[in-house]
């Protein structure tokens, strides 16, 4: 004869420990397979000014590409309401982002007329542990550098006419007062200057000048180095 509440009292630890295994199984599961996070909390430009180097945060006329790399893969582009959330990621140490603006690139092909622009990049490197976030917050640097011409102790009735030019070696670029020109940066750059002025009395003088050549005179990104005619001295100098 059969014990019925034997048999159903066996099946309802069979059941038990089913779903006990089924748990520890999905657990199991669920570890091995746990991700790490990616938080982007913000990105800033590095503005180029003279004398000092402030940030912002990126607004809607400088919007800068960012690439999701691991290793020697780019993965994706991310948006920016990707960027918004938490991103999950495999865990590993070898990603990186690629953040740069759209022009990256350009400075490779300015020519003798053209006064260039901004460009950024960077690289961060990071990595991303099972189960944790990495928070990331990006400032990008221009890759650029800029030489502008400051003339206002001489502009008027005396400053009858001048030519202004700059030199990198590879590219020689005409300002006027106010202009602004931008250069690639590459290690062991350096620029010359020249500026003729023709003055009121018919005299004409031609000044000359560099900087990255000496000893102790370094080129910095992101960077303006100012020209001004001192007229005291009827000198130039330069300003960073």
């Amino acid at each position: 004869m059969v014990d019925k509440k034997g048999k159903v009292m066996k099946l309802n630890i069979f059941y038990i420990l089913s779903g006990v295994f089924l748990l520890i199984g999905c657990q199991q599961k669920e570890f091995l397979s746990k991700e790490g996070y990616l938080s982007v909390s913000g990105i800033e430009v590095q503005l180029q000014t003279n004398a000092e180097v402030i940030s912002r945060a990126v607004s809607d006329d400088m919007l800068l590409i960012v690439e999701l790399w691991k290793g020697n893969e780019m993965l994706r582009t991310l948006s920016t309401e990707e960027m918004q959330n938490k991103i999950e990621l495999d865990a590993a140490d070898d990603y990186m982002l690629k953040v740069y603006s759209p022009n990256y690139g350009v400075e490779k092909g300015w020519t003798n007329d053209e006064k260039g622009e901004p460009v950024y990049y960077t690289e961060v490197p990071f990595v991303v542990k099972q189960g944790e976030t990495t928070g990331l917050k990006v400032q990008v640097p221009t890759i650029t550098f800029a030489v502008s011409l400051n003339l206002s102790e001489v502009i008027g009735d005396w400053l009858q006419e001048y030519d202004f030019t700059v030199n990198t070696g590879d590219r020689t670029v005409a300002l006027d007062n106010g202009d602004i020109a931008y250069f690639p940066y590459s290690e062991g750059v350096s620029f010359s200057y020249q500026l003729t002025l023709t003055n009121s009395d018919s005299e004409t003088n031609t000044l000359n000048g560099d900087w990255g050549k000496d000893e102790g005179e370094v080129i910095n990104t992101n960077t303006i180095y100012t020209v001004v005619y001192n007229w005291d001295t009827h000198s130039l100098s330069l300003k960073e």
